[in-house]
Protein backbone atom coordinates (compact mmCIF):
# COMPACT_ATOMS: atom_id res chain seq x y z
CA UNK A 1 0.00 0.00 0.00
CA UNK A 2 1.09 3.64 -0.90
CA UNK A 3 2.05 6.27 1.57
CA UNK A 4 -0.30 8.55 0.07
CA UNK A 5 -3.30 5.89 0.56
CA UNK A 6 -2.11 4.80 3.90
CA UNK A 7 -2.57 8.83 5.07
CA UNK A 8 -5.94 8.75 3.13
CA UNK A 9 -7.10 5.73 4.72
CA UNK A 10 -6.14 6.52 8.18
CA UNK A 11 -7.35 10.69 7.85
CA UNK A 12 -10.70 9.48 6.81
CA UNK A 13 -10.58 6.57 9.49
CA UNK A 14 -10.24 9.24 12.33
CA UNK A 15 -11.90 12.08 10.82
CA UNK A 16 -9.60 13.93 8.80
CA UNK A 17 -10.48 15.84 5.54
CA UNK A 18 -9.74 13.87 2.79
CA UNK A 19 -13.51 12.72 3.45
CA UNK A 20 -14.46 8.98 1.86
CA UNK A 21 -13.00 6.92 -0.37
CA UNK A 22 -13.06 8.14 -4.29
CA UNK A 23 -14.61 6.52 -7.00
CA UNK A 24 -12.31 4.36 -9.07
CA UNK A 25 -11.94 5.29 -12.60
CA UNK A 26 -13.90 2.81 -15.04
CA UNK A 27 -11.83 -0.04 -16.36
CA UNK A 28 -9.22 0.07 -13.45
CA UNK A 29 -9.43 -3.20 -11.76
CA UNK A 30 -9.54 -2.96 -7.72
CA UNK A 31 -8.46 -5.96 -5.75
CA UNK A 32 -10.88 -6.92 -2.55
CA UNK A 33 -8.56 -4.59 0.00
CA UNK A 34 -9.47 -1.76 -2.53
CA UNK A 35 -6.31 -1.21 -3.68
CA UNK A 36 -6.12 -0.15 -7.43
CA UNK A 37 -4.23 -2.96 -9.07
CA UNK A 38 -2.76 -0.39 -11.59
CA UNK A 39 0.17 1.74 -10.08
CA UNK A 40 -0.18 4.51 -12.32
CA UNK A 41 -4.35 4.22 -11.66
CA UNK A 42 -2.95 4.03 -7.99
CA UNK A 43 -1.01 7.21 -8.14
CA UNK A 44 -3.02 9.26 -10.03
CA UNK A 45 -6.18 8.30 -7.20
CA UNK A 46 -3.95 9.40 -4.52
CA UNK A 47 -2.55 12.30 -5.83
CA UNK A 48 -6.56 13.88 -6.42
CA UNK A 49 -7.11 15.76 -3.17
CA UNK A 50 -11.55 15.92 -3.13
CA UNK A 51 -12.34 17.49 0.63
CA UNK A 52 -14.87 16.71 2.29
CA UNK A 53 -14.27 18.59 4.57
CA UNK A 54 -11.26 21.04 3.87
CA UNK A 55 -8.53 23.06 6.19
CA UNK A 56 -10.42 26.22 5.11
CA UNK A 57 -9.47 28.60 7.33
CA UNK A 58 -6.17 26.97 8.72
CA UNK A 59 -2.95 28.52 8.69
CA UNK A 60 0.31 26.55 8.11
CA UNK A 61 4.27 28.16 7.44
CA UNK A 62 6.38 26.12 5.58
CA UNK A 63 9.86 26.53 4.78
CA UNK A 64 11.69 25.19 1.91
CA UNK A 65 8.73 25.36 -1.05
CA UNK A 66 11.69 27.31 -3.57
CA UNK A 67 14.70 24.89 -3.18
CA UNK A 68 13.04 21.27 -2.02
CA UNK A 69 10.40 19.56 -3.92
CA UNK A 70 8.61 17.58 -1.48
CA UNK A 71 7.88 21.12 0.44
CA UNK A 72 6.37 22.19 -2.48
CA UNK A 73 4.55 19.44 -2.79
CA UNK A 74 3.26 19.84 0.66
CA UNK A 75 2.27 23.56 0.45
CA UNK A 76 0.38 22.45 -2.97
CA UNK A 77 -1.41 19.76 -1.15
CA UNK A 78 -2.61 22.09 1.56
CA UNK A 79 -3.49 24.80 -0.66
CA UNK A 80 -6.00 22.51 -2.60
CA UNK A 81 -7.05 21.78 0.59
CA UNK A 82 -8.30 25.14 1.20
CA UNK A 83 -5.54 26.13 4.09
CA UNK A 84 -3.33 29.46 4.39
CA UNK A 85 0.08 28.25 3.48
CA UNK A 86 2.54 30.97 4.51
CA UNK A 87 6.18 30.01 2.37
CA UNK A 88 9.30 31.48 4.26
CA UNK A 89 11.50 31.90 1.59
CA UNK A 90 14.61 34.22 0.51
CA UNK A 91 13.11 35.85 -2.46
CA UNK A 92 9.51 36.62 -2.05
CA UNK A 93 9.55 37.89 -5.91
CA UNK A 94 10.94 34.40 -7.55
CA UNK A 95 8.72 32.72 -5.15
CA UNK A 96 5.67 34.32 -6.28
CA UNK A 97 6.56 33.53 -9.84
CA UNK A 98 6.56 29.67 -8.35
CA UNK A 99 3.92 29.68 -6.18
CA UNK A 100 1.59 31.10 -9.21
CA UNK A 101 2.34 28.17 -11.08
CA UNK A 102 0.90 25.98 -8.58
CA UNK A 103 -2.27 27.87 -8.59
CA UNK A 104 -2.50 27.51 -12.03
CA UNK A 105 -1.47 23.70 -12.27
CA UNK A 106 -4.03 23.29 -8.93
CA UNK A 107 -6.82 24.82 -11.07
CA UNK A 108 -6.33 22.32 -13.90
CA UNK A 109 -5.53 19.38 -12.05
CA UNK A 110 -1.79 18.95 -12.60
CA UNK A 111 1.17 19.47 -10.23
CA UNK A 112 3.79 22.25 -11.05
CA UNK A 113 5.58 19.87 -13.14
CA UNK A 114 2.44 19.54 -15.36
CA UNK A 115 1.63 16.14 -14.64
CA UNK A 116 -1.60 15.19 -13.84
CA UNK A 117 -2.26 14.71 -10.13
CA UNK A 118 -6.44 13.68 -10.34
CA UNK A 119 -8.42 11.64 -12.96
CA UNK A 120 -10.28 13.94 -15.92
CA UNK A 121 -12.58 16.35 -14.86
CA UNK A 122 -11.10 16.93 -11.34
CA UNK A 123 -9.94 20.08 -11.44
CA UNK A 124 -10.05 22.17 -8.49
CA UNK A 125 -11.98 25.50 -8.59
CA UNK A 126 -9.94 28.42 -7.36
CA UNK A 127 -12.46 29.37 -4.98
CA UNK A 128 -12.23 25.68 -2.91
CA UNK A 129 -8.62 26.47 -2.64
CA UNK A 130 -6.75 28.61 0.10
CA UNK A 131 -4.07 31.55 0.00
CA UNK A 132 -0.11 30.88 -0.94
CA UNK A 133 1.23 33.49 0.70
CA UNK A 134 5.35 34.20 0.10
CA UNK A 135 7.11 36.06 3.42
CA UNK A 136 11.14 36.71 3.08
CA UNK A 137 12.99 34.48 5.27
CA UNK A 138 16.13 33.29 4.81
CA UNK A 139 17.33 30.60 6.91
CA UNK A 140 20.81 30.60 6.47
CA UNK A 141 20.75 34.57 8.41
CA UNK A 142 19.43 34.33 11.47
CA UNK A 143 18.41 38.01 11.38
CA UNK A 144 15.78 37.70 8.47
CA UNK A 145 14.45 35.12 10.60
CA UNK A 146 13.55 37.69 13.39
CA UNK A 147 12.02 39.87 10.44
CA UNK A 148 10.00 37.24 9.11
CA UNK A 149 7.93 36.38 13.02
CA UNK A 150 7.45 40.37 13.13
CA UNK A 151 5.93 39.96 9.82
CA UNK A 152 4.00 37.06 10.50
CA UNK A 153 2.51 38.34 13.85
CA UNK A 154 1.60 41.99 12.13
CA UNK A 155 -1.03 39.41 9.96
CA UNK A 156 -2.83 38.09 13.06
CA UNK A 157 -3.47 35.09 11.91
CA UNK A 158 -3.70 32.06 13.87
CA UNK A 159 -1.08 29.23 13.31
CA UNK A 160 -2.35 25.79 12.70
CA UNK A 161 1.61 24.28 12.05
CA UNK A 162 4.65 24.91 11.00
CA UNK A 163 7.06 22.25 8.58
CA UNK A 164 10.26 22.66 8.55
CA UNK A 165 11.18 21.49 5.28
CA UNK A 166 14.47 23.53 4.25
CA UNK A 167 16.56 21.21 3.25
CA UNK A 168 20.45 22.00 2.22
CA UNK A 169 22.68 19.54 0.28
CA UNK A 170 26.36 20.52 0.17
CA UNK A 171 29.33 18.41 -1.10
CA UNK A 172 32.26 20.65 -0.01
CA UNK A 173 32.87 22.48 2.77
CA UNK A 174 30.77 26.00 3.27
CA UNK A 175 29.57 28.13 5.91
CA UNK A 176 26.88 31.26 6.39
CA UNK A 177 27.74 34.61 6.40
CA UNK A 178 27.59 34.10 10.12
CA UNK A 179 30.40 31.25 9.97
CA UNK A 180 27.99 28.49 10.71
CA UNK A 181 28.69 25.50 8.39
CA UNK A 182 25.61 25.73 6.11
CA UNK A 183 24.28 22.09 6.78
CA UNK A 184 23.87 22.54 10.27
CA UNK A 185 22.72 26.31 10.24
CA UNK A 186 19.56 25.77 7.38
CA UNK A 187 18.52 22.43 8.19
CA UNK A 188 18.74 22.69 11.80
CA UNK A 189 19.48 26.03 13.75
CA UNK A 190 17.66 27.84 11.18
CA UNK A 191 14.45 26.11 12.05
CA UNK A 192 14.86 26.07 15.65
CA UNK A 193 14.78 29.51 16.02
CA UNK A 194 11.77 30.09 13.53
CA UNK A 195 9.86 27.12 16.12
CA UNK A 196 11.16 29.25 18.69
CA UNK A 197 9.80 32.43 18.19
CA UNK A 198 6.53 31.31 16.83
CA UNK A 199 6.03 28.78 19.31
CA UNK A 200 3.67 31.34 21.03
CA UNK A 201 0.79 31.41 18.00
CA UNK A 202 0.78 28.23 17.92
CA UNK A 203 -0.12 26.90 21.85
CA UNK A 204 -2.07 30.39 21.55
CA UNK A 205 -4.27 29.24 18.30
CA UNK A 206 -4.33 25.64 20.01
CA UNK A 207 -5.98 26.90 22.72
CA UNK A 208 -8.14 28.92 20.91
CA UNK A 209 -9.31 26.43 18.14
CA UNK A 210 -9.21 23.30 20.31
CA UNK A 211 -6.93 21.56 17.69
CA UNK A 212 -3.21 20.59 18.68
CA UNK A 213 -0.97 22.80 17.11
CA UNK A 214 1.76 21.03 15.34
CA UNK A 215 6.13 21.02 14.63
CA UNK A 216 7.11 18.95 11.95
CA UNK A 217 10.91 18.25 11.56
CA UNK A 218 11.36 16.75 7.67
CA UNK A 219 14.42 14.73 8.03
CA UNK A 220 16.13 11.64 6.67
CA UNK A 221 16.64 8.15 6.65
CA UNK A 222 20.72 8.94 6.23
CA UNK A 223 20.78 10.46 9.95
CA UNK A 224 21.89 7.00 10.75
CA UNK A 225 25.23 8.16 8.62
CA UNK A 226 25.95 10.95 11.20
CA UNK A 227 29.68 11.86 12.52
CA UNK A 228 30.72 9.66 15.41
CA UNK A 229 32.10 10.74 18.06
CA UNK A 230 33.55 9.85 21.40
CA UNK A 231 33.45 12.23 24.56
CA UNK A 232 34.27 10.72 27.90
CA UNK A 233 31.45 8.95 29.88
CA UNK A 234 29.43 12.30 31.36
CA UNK A 235 28.72 14.16 27.78
CA UNK A 236 27.11 12.31 24.71
CA UNK A 237 29.22 9.44 23.28
CA UNK A 238 27.97 10.13 19.40
CA UNK A 239 26.28 11.76 16.97
CA UNK A 240 26.99 15.34 17.37
CA UNK A 241 30.58 17.02 16.93
CA UNK A 242 29.89 19.97 18.73
CA UNK A 243 33.42 20.74 19.35
CA UNK A 244 33.62 20.54 15.25
CA UNK A 245 30.39 22.35 14.27
CA UNK A 246 31.38 25.35 12.28
CA UNK A 247 35.35 24.01 11.48
CA UNK A 248 36.68 22.00 7.89
CA UNK A 249 38.59 19.49 9.96
CA UNK A 250 37.47 16.03 9.58
CA UNK A 251 34.68 17.17 7.12
CA UNK A 252 32.19 14.58 5.18
CA UNK A 253 29.60 16.03 3.16
CA UNK A 254 27.63 12.52 3.98
CA UNK A 255 28.35 13.14 7.69
CA UNK A 256 27.96 16.44 8.00
CA UNK A 257 24.65 16.13 6.46
CA UNK A 258 24.00 13.32 8.40
CA UNK A 259 24.66 14.93 11.69
CA UNK A 260 22.26 17.84 10.66
CA UNK A 261 19.11 15.27 10.24
CA UNK A 262 19.50 13.97 13.42
CA UNK A 263 19.37 17.38 15.19
CA UNK A 264 15.94 17.66 13.66
CA UNK A 265 15.46 14.29 15.39
CA UNK A 266 16.92 15.34 18.85
CA UNK A 267 14.88 18.84 18.26
CA UNK A 268 11.77 17.56 17.84
CA UNK A 269 12.49 15.37 20.69
CA UNK A 270 13.44 17.81 23.34
CA UNK A 271 10.63 20.18 22.07
CA UNK A 272 8.02 17.25 22.79
CA UNK A 273 9.53 16.83 26.09
CA UNK A 274 9.35 20.17 27.13
CA UNK A 275 5.85 20.46 25.56
CA UNK A 276 4.75 17.74 27.53
CA UNK A 277 6.03 19.31 30.95
CA UNK A 278 4.30 22.41 30.70
CA UNK A 279 0.91 20.32 29.00
CA UNK A 280 1.13 22.91 26.05
CA UNK A 281 -1.64 21.54 23.16
CA UNK A 282 1.63 21.25 20.65
CA UNK A 283 2.54 18.18 19.06
CA UNK A 284 6.62 18.17 17.99
CA UNK A 285 7.86 15.21 15.73
CA UNK A 286 10.06 14.65 13.02
CA UNK A 287 9.23 12.70 9.63
CA UNK A 288 10.83 11.75 6.51
CA UNK A 289 10.07 11.31 3.15
CA UNK A 290 11.78 8.51 2.37
CA UNK A 291 15.26 8.69 0.08
CA UNK A 292 15.58 11.83 -2.60
CA UNK A 293 17.93 12.06 -4.98
CA UNK A 294 19.82 14.83 -3.73
CA UNK A 295 20.45 12.79 -0.71
CA UNK A 296 21.06 9.67 -2.98
CA UNK A 297 23.55 11.77 -5.00
CA UNK A 298 25.30 13.35 -1.37
CA UNK A 299 25.54 9.46 0.11
CA UNK A 300 27.22 8.87 -3.10
CA UNK A 301 29.88 12.14 -3.26
CA UNK A 302 32.74 10.17 -4.79
CA UNK A 303 34.45 9.91 -8.35
CA UNK A 304 31.48 8.54 -10.97
CA UNK A 305 29.11 8.73 -7.78
CA UNK A 306 27.21 10.87 -9.78
CA UNK A 307 26.78 7.96 -12.52
CA UNK A 308 25.92 5.79 -10.03
CA UNK A 309 23.29 7.79 -8.62
CA UNK A 310 21.84 8.19 -12.11
CA UNK A 311 21.22 4.41 -12.57
CA UNK A 312 19.86 3.70 -8.94
CA UNK A 313 17.88 6.73 -8.34
CA UNK A 314 14.73 4.92 -9.86
CA UNK A 315 15.07 2.14 -7.96
CA UNK A 316 15.99 3.23 -4.33
CA UNK A 317 14.23 6.79 -4.51
CA UNK A 318 10.99 7.83 -3.36
CA UNK A 319 8.15 9.50 -5.74
CA UNK A 320 7.57 12.65 -4.17
CA UNK A 321 3.83 12.53 -4.53
CA UNK A 322 4.28 9.36 -2.57
CA UNK A 323 6.90 10.36 -0.15
CA UNK A 324 5.35 13.59 1.32
CA UNK A 325 2.22 11.79 2.75
CA UNK A 326 4.20 10.88 5.91
CA UNK A 327 4.79 15.00 6.97
CA UNK A 328 1.34 15.67 5.56
CA UNK A 329 -0.56 13.16 8.09
CA UNK A 330 1.55 14.49 10.98
CA UNK A 331 0.94 18.04 10.12
CA UNK A 332 -2.56 17.69 9.91
CA UNK A 333 -4.37 14.15 11.10
CA UNK A 334 -6.55 15.18 14.21
CA UNK A 335 -4.56 12.60 16.20
CA UNK A 336 -1.21 11.34 16.24
CA UNK A 337 -0.17 8.12 17.69
CA UNK A 338 2.96 8.18 20.24
CA UNK A 339 6.49 8.99 18.93
CA UNK A 340 8.92 11.30 17.50
CA UNK A 341 10.07 9.67 14.56
CA UNK A 342 7.56 8.75 11.74
CA UNK A 343 8.02 6.73 8.29
CA UNK A 344 5.24 5.71 5.99
CA UNK A 345 2.73 7.36 8.33
CA UNK A 346 3.59 5.99 11.54
CA UNK A 347 5.53 5.69 14.08
CA UNK A 348 8.91 4.37 13.85
CA UNK A 349 12.12 3.43 15.98
CA UNK A 350 15.28 5.89 15.14
CA UNK A 351 18.67 5.66 15.91
CA UNK A 352 20.40 5.14 19.16
CA UNK A 353 21.77 8.81 19.32
CA UNK A 354 18.21 10.13 18.00
CA UNK A 355 16.97 9.05 21.56
CA UNK A 356 19.87 10.28 23.47
CA UNK A 357 18.03 12.82 26.07
CA UNK A 358 21.54 14.10 27.01
CA UNK A 359 22.56 14.50 23.49
CA UNK A 360 18.73 16.21 22.59
CA UNK A 361 19.41 18.94 25.73
CA UNK A 362 22.48 19.57 25.36
CA UNK A 363 21.81 20.22 20.98
CA UNK A 364 19.51 22.37 22.55
CA UNK A 365 21.57 24.40 25.03
CA UNK A 366 24.21 24.93 22.07
CA UNK A 367 21.30 25.99 19.60
CA UNK A 368 19.96 28.46 22.16
CA UNK A 369 23.88 29.91 22.64
CA UNK A 370 24.44 29.72 18.56
CA UNK A 371 21.25 31.80 18.12
CA UNK A 372 22.62 34.60 20.30
CA UNK A 373 19.76 36.20 21.93
CA UNK A 374 17.31 36.02 24.48
CA UNK A 375 14.63 36.70 21.37
CA UNK A 376 15.38 32.96 20.61
CA UNK A 377 14.88 31.48 23.78
CA UNK A 378 12.23 29.39 23.97
CA UNK A 379 9.64 29.61 27.21
CA UNK A 380 7.39 26.66 27.24
CA UNK A 381 4.56 28.86 29.35
CA UNK A 382 0.98 29.47 27.59
CA UNK A 383 0.68 32.47 26.74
Amino acid sequence: MSGFMRWTETLTACGGYLGPARAVPSGVEVDEGGDDVSDDNKMRMVGHERASTSLAGRTYVVTGVMTNPSAQACARRLYIAGARVVCACGDVQDAEKVLQTIRDAAANGLNADGDAIAPEGTAKESSQCGELIPLACDLSKLSTIDVFVKNFQSKAWALDGILCAENATHVEFATTEEGIERHFAINHLGHFKLTSLLLKELIRSAAANGREGRVVNLTSNLHHFTYRVRQGTIKPSRGIDFGNLNSAYGYSPLGSYGQSKLANILHAWEMQERMSDTKAPVRCVAATVGMTRDELELSLSFPGGSILASMASPVVTTAIEDGVATPLYCLTAPELPQGVFFVDCKAAKSSLPSRDPRLAAELWDVSEEMCAGDDATVTLTSP
